[in-house]
């Protein structure tokens, strides 16, 4: 007698599993003589999908969390956003797999949820809730193709993310973490103030993006392309970089550069800024170097106008701009009437 074959013993009934040199493929075993495999594609979770179409089943409970991520991780809506993004998404699914991977979709049930925010809160809230709310996003996606049927995050009650909409940095804030700084540091916060960008947009700038007398800056996260011209402060701040990346006998394209004179990188200006902030005090408890772009944003719109404002930016209207800079500083209030029960 041979020995049982355990290729595929775990999928559903007449479910065959075909490892090929370029991958794995299913097929659905007809039972017809002679055999008949009906082809179900490589991908498992649209598999077995065809499986109970074909079959005329019930969506069996096999799709598992970590099934529903790589389909996920498949989709336009997943491809469409940006490195960073993913970046933070791909932390929070590793994270989600630890706990949840090997679960099927329909028994992750809100407890178990609950239990995973307390539990991941002990180490960073934060972080919790920001797994929990990509987790949302994957039971979202998975209901969409009648994966299953309901999403147990929406059944947990949470605290709302902080956001940063309301944040505005005071000038003694940015002043302590300023002197604080390397060089290197002051060279960054220099450049994104001025240029009221992104930190990623500001560390991709480099000497070629400098021509006729304007800097363009690609923005990462639209795509869009803003173009300022190199003069008054800005000027400035660029001639003393340049001067600085001159003293160093090897010298990158990009503007920013390290103590060293080696290219500024996303790590390098996290560690260079966090000390500065830490060794600042408690006046600068909070302050994040993205918070530098609305800031730029905010004085822009007070000293000059909106539609400056919304031109640094990139802003594809004054809508979006005034909503972004609003209840940042708060109103000029009129100066109250004069007191009449003197």
């Amino acid at each position: 007698m041979g020995r049982k074959s355990n290729v595929g013993s775990n999928l559903l009934p007449g479910m065959r599993k075909r490892v090929r040199k370029y991958g794995t493929y299913y097929y659905l075993d007809t039972g017809e003589k002679p055999r008949r495999e009906i082809p179900l594609g490589s991908d498992y979770v649209e598999a077995v999908s065809k499986w109970a179409e074909l079959s005329k089943r019930e969506l069996p409970a096999a799709i598992t969390v970590s099934h529903a991520i790589d389909r996920y991780m498949l989709s336009k809506t997943y491809l469409d956003v940006s490195d960073g993004t993913k970046k933070d998404y791909g932390y929070a699914f590793d994270k989600i797999r630890e706990h949840f991977g090997t679960a099927p979709l329909a028994q992750v049930k809100p407890e178990f949820v609950r239990l995973y925010i307390d539990k991941r809160s002990l180490v960073s809230e934060h972080r919790a809730l920001r797994e929990v709310a990509v987790m949302g996003m994957v039971f979202h996606f998975a209901i969409e193709r009648g994966w299953v049927k309901f999403n147990p995050i929406s059944a947990v009650r949470r605290k709302k993310l902080p956001g940063r909409r309301d944040v505005y940095t005071e000038d003694d804030v940015l002043k302590a973490v300023y002197q604080a700084g390397t060089i290197a540091l002051q060279d960054a916060i220099d450049l994104a103030y001025v240029l009221g960008q992104r930190p990623i947009d500001t560390l991709a700038l480099s000497e070629s993006h400098i021509q006729d007398g304007l800097i363009q800056v690609v923005q990462t996260k639209r795509n869009t392309k803003v173009r300022v011209p190199v003069e008054g402060e800005l000027k400035v701040v660029i001639d003393r970089i340049l001067a600085r990346k001159r003293q160093f006998k090897i010298q990158p394209l990009t503007l920013l550069v390290d103590e060293s004179g080696k290219a500024m990188t996303k790590s390098k200006l996290r560690s260079r800024f966090e000390k500065a902030r830490e060794a600042a005090g408690d006046i600068a408890v909070g302050f994040q170097f993205r918070d530098l772009r609305a800031k730029a944003a905010t004085d822009l719109r007070e000293e000059m106008s909106l539609d400056a404002a919304q031109s640094l930016m990139g802003h594809s209207s004054s809508s979006m701009t005034e909503h972004y800079t609003r209840n940042r500083k708060g109103k000029v209030a009129s100066s109250p009437t004069s007191r009449k029960y003197k």
